[in-house]
């Protein structure tokens, strides 16, 4: 692999500088949409859900939530400061609103209160989460009490096209469905439920967390 690509493919894990800007850029195209209208076609929203997407890369999610939340407040973080900007951009009448706000932060370590938010996405992102189970504990600790968290990947551990991309980029895991159920259940998740395209190679795993017992 000549330099160019090796520094292309590690912008899908870590996007900055130009090559960053274009790889955000091309997140928000049509390539990604399928997905993201295929998980929210299955799953239940309220219009009025505090949400937060973690990873929220340029932004096309955080603006399909405000869609299906136009009475609720949508969050969107991501650790790389060109994702964030082009976000913002992305947003920036709901942010002008009140109605959405784009910060930078790591998954392991989120910066918001614990039980503030009813529903936590994570699209395509859950494969650089490291180490994974502290970033789980982190979805579950800004989870209010039943809220949901939201896990949606187009690599479903069984296509071998995800190792070729795990080879390119480095530093990246594919989950399967079994695997995601083990780790969120062991991070304190319960009513655990998936949905597989197997043409596709989606998956969709949802998980809430669960209300204190006295």
């Amino acid at each position: 692999m000549t330099n160019f690509l090796r520094k292309y493919y590690s912008n899908f894990r870590h996007p900055k500088g130009i090559i960053g800007k274009y790889i955000v850029h091309k997140m928000n195209g049509k390539g990604h949409a399928a997905l993201a209208e295929w998980t929210f076609a299955g799953v239940d929203i309220a219009s009025d859900a505090q949400v937060l997407d973690i990873g929220c890369g340029g932004g096309a999610n955080v603006k399909r939530l405000l869609e299906l939340c136009p009475n609720g407040m949508v969050s969107g973080v991501d650790f790389a400061p060109v994702a964030v900007n082009k976000s913002r951009s992305y947003n920036w009448e709901a942010i002008n609103e009140g109605r959405c706000k784009i910060v930078g932060g790591h998954a392991k370590m989120l910066p918001f209160f614990k039980d503030l938010f009813d529903v936590v996405t994570a699209f395509e992102t859950i494969y650089y989460w490291h180490p994974i189970d502290e970033c789980l504990a982190e979805a579950l600790r800004v989870l209010k009490p039943g809220g949901q968290f939201i896990i949606a990947n187009d690599a479903d551990g069984i296509d071998p096209v995800g190792d070729k991309w795990v080879a390119r980029i480095g530093h990246m895991r594919v989950y399967s469905i079994d695997e995601l159920k083990d780790m969120l259940t062991t991070a304190g998740f319960t009513d655990i439920s998936a949905r597989h395209d197997a043409k596709r190679h989606c998956i969709c795993v949802t998980a809430h967390k669960p209300h204190p017992t006295h």
